[in-house]
């Protein structure tokens, strides 16, 4: 019989990448989520079982961890702000002692590499691989420098600011080294630590192949993607202001970029080499610019699976403007379950796009998404799509680099009234 396998923070980014690789593995798995809703667009839901639940809430856990061999913990507290440090604590303190009474065999817990030793991030997050080991459930954990894929928080922080900046801020304090790894080679770790017993009890550091310092990373992403950018080494900057900027420029809120900007300031890199010798399976790492290059590909995407879908990570919000971490563009989503569609909307829906327009992906025949140049703005994305009656219409914009984004924010209130009468005559609201 296949082995259970739960997986806990089943919404957040590298959750909804391990699991359709765990299930094609084989492996039955569950997913321990706060907001189950969120999972609603994945094409795998049918295949997992889904439990709402929350570390915080010991009597929550029971019912997942009910006949489970192994459970990968991918929970942080960050989004609760100050306190994040104690919820931390109290999660794993409660997920732990469930997890014991439950008969768990094994715990894989993703944590952080390097940091600082003042009681920050990086320092809660060892703390709760700590706590984890108290429980008495054998536990592997991994010390994870930057992650680069798209859906990352660091990586987003890059993809944001180097876009945004014309000229790359570069304080002293974050001149520090870190060994990003790319998401593809991440996964690996996780899913051969599964079956791997020597990994069992074992804190392993994780990295790619290079040794890179905060801003040439940032350096590295801008010629990527063909923007030009120097670096300006400035003096130390208040952590508070950096994040207070991170939560305006970019998807990130300021609970959650403040304790990132904090470990900026200490090396993310690799002391001790466990990994060699107990996944030597895995194949060579990839490089940062190649895992830059697959996080722009749209490649770590369900293939049946609309680019929105994948992209709003939310309840969707009627006639709102959101943005979303996934891609780093601005969207404007829409849904409706009575709606009459424009004539641009039925002629899209039967492939004859308007000039100027032109195919980007049909999915199934249940969606649709076309793109037009916007000049030196940018690529704006139209994407419609059905799912039980229900219509959703989605645009997204990929700005390029600072004038993309003054061009959509200067323009904003004249682009809801445009994409709303594009496609739908009249909506119930």
């Amino acid at each position: 019989m296949p082995k259970i396998v739960l997986v806990t923070g089943a919404t957040g980014y590298v959750a909804t990448r391990l699991i359709p690789a765990l299930l094609a593995k084989g492996y039955r798995v569950r997913c321990l989520a706060r907001s189950p809703e969120k999972l609603r667009n994945r094409s795998w839901l049918g295949d997992v079982e889904v439990f709402t639940g929350d570390v915080l809430d010991a009597e929550s856990l029971f019912p997942a961890l009910k006949d489970a061999q192994a459970a990968y913990y991918l929970v942080h507290s960050m989004a609760s702000g100050g306190k994040y440090r104690e919820d931390e604590r109290l999660g794993a303190k409660d997920f732990g002692k469930a997890a014991y009474a439950s008969g768990l065999d094994h715990i894989i817990f993703l944590g952080g590499l390097g940091g600082s030793n003042k009681d920050r991030h990086m320092h809660s997050r060892q703390e709760t691989g700590h706590l984890l080991r108290e429980s008495g459930v054998p536990v592997t954990e991994f010390r994870s420098s930057v992650i680069i894929g798209s859906g990352s928080i660091s990586f987003e922080l890059i993809r944001y600011l180097t876009t945004w900046f014309p000229i790359i801020p570069a304080p002293v304090r974050a001149r520090q080294p870190s060994q990003p790894i790319g998401i593809v080679d991440l996964l690996a770790y996780l899913l051969m630590s599964l079956e791997n017993p020597a990994c069992r009890g074992e804190i392993i550091e994780i990295g790619g192949p290079e040794i890179i310092n905060y801003p040439d990373l940032m350096v590295k992403f801008a010629k990527e993607k063909g923007f030009k950018r120097s670096k300006l080494w400035l003096p130390a900057i208040p952590n508070s202001i950096s994040a207070h900027v991170a939560g305006l420029l970019t998807p990130v809120p300021f609970e959650i970029a403040y304790p990132l900007i904090e470990e900026l300031e200490a090396p993310s890199v690799v002391r001790q080499f466990k990994g060699s010798e107990k996944f030597s399976r895995l194949d060579s790492f990839s490089t940062y610019i190649d895992s830059v290059k697959f996080a722009l590909s749209r490649k770590e995407y369900e293939p049946d699976l609309p680019w929105t879908a994948s992209l709003v990570a939310r309840v969707p919000l009627v006639k709102n403007l959101i943005r979303t971490v996934g891609e780093g563009f601005v969207i404007d989503h829409r849904e409706s379950i009575n709606s009459e569609l424009s004539w641009f909307a039925v002629e899209m829906l039967r492939g004859h796009i308007q000039a100027g327009w032109e195919i980007d992906e049909i999915g199934s025949g249940s969606w649709i998404r076309v793109r037009k140049s916007m000049g030196r703005a940018g690529v704006m994305y139209l994407e419609v799509q059905f799912s039980n009656s229900r219509l959703m219409q989605t645009a997204f914009f990929e700005p390029n680099g600072l004038i993309g984004f003054l061009w959509w924010y200067c323009l904003l209130p004249f682009h809801s009234k445009w994409l709303k009468r594009m496609f739908m005559k009249w909506m119930v609201e």
